[in-house]
């Protein structure tokens, strides 16, 4: 679902019209809202790749997606190329 601020000529874009988590509680939407539409927060890891997902299904470009969730083009690209499932991290 799209909403239209009044004087907005972009889309609001949301996550959920419906539910502010998810069944799991690892996914709050309402956060994701706010990263779909470049305001700022921070999310969890799982946060991050539904975010990225709901954005690249909506055709952003990679840089734009990891400007919008605070995270790199390559990261998005390996999310993507894994089905949307997250890559092992190296340890730190």
């Amino acid at each position: 679902m799209n909403a239209t601020r009044i004087g907005s000529h972009n889309p609001y874009l949301h996550a959920s019209t419906t539910d502010t988590t998810d069944t799991t509680g690892d996914l709050d939407y309402i956060a994701i809202e706010h990263a779909l539409n470049g305001r700022p927060v921070r999310l969890n890891l799982a946060e991050k790749v539904h975010a990225a997902r709901l954005l690249h299904d909506r055709g952003y470009d990679l840089t734009t997606i990891g400007r919008h969730i605070g995270s790199d083009r390559r990261t998005i690209a390996a999310w993507r190329d894994n089905n949307w499932t997250p890559t092992a991290q190296p340890a730190a």
